[in-house]
């Protein structure tokens, strides 16, 4: 990963938009040597929607701990991070469960 992100900051390596942000394509990681399959690595790189939703509805307590004092910006980066997730839940296969189960499986 630390190869991919100095290859994307050199312009050399690629990355495709998720709901959560740039992530690397699979032809961008060096992953000789992990022993992952390419299931295994479709669904590293996947962006579960529904569960990034849990987990970011988590983030306003901590962010409520800061009161006046945190930057308006995060509270709009959460809010637009909230929207771009429904949008792709809305849009997005439903059967993660089965990939999850498959690759404990394969592992």
């Amino acid at each position: 990963m630390l190869k991919w992100i100095v290859e994307r900051l050199e312009g050399k390596a690629e990355a495709r938009d998720t709901p959560i942000g740039r992530l690397p394509t699979k032809a961008s990681l060096d992953v000789k040597g992990l022993g992952l399959t390419a299931d295994d690595l479709e669904l590293l790189l996947s962006v579960d929607p529904e569960v990034w939703m849990e987990e970011a509805a988590l983030i306003p307590a901590d962010y409520k701990k800061f009161g006046d004092k945190l930057p308006a910006a995060l509270w709009a980066q959460h809010k637009a991070l909230l929207q771009r997730l429904a949008k792709a839940a809305a849009v997005a296969p439903k059967d993660r469960a089965s990939d999850a189960v498959r690759v404990a499986q394969s592992a």
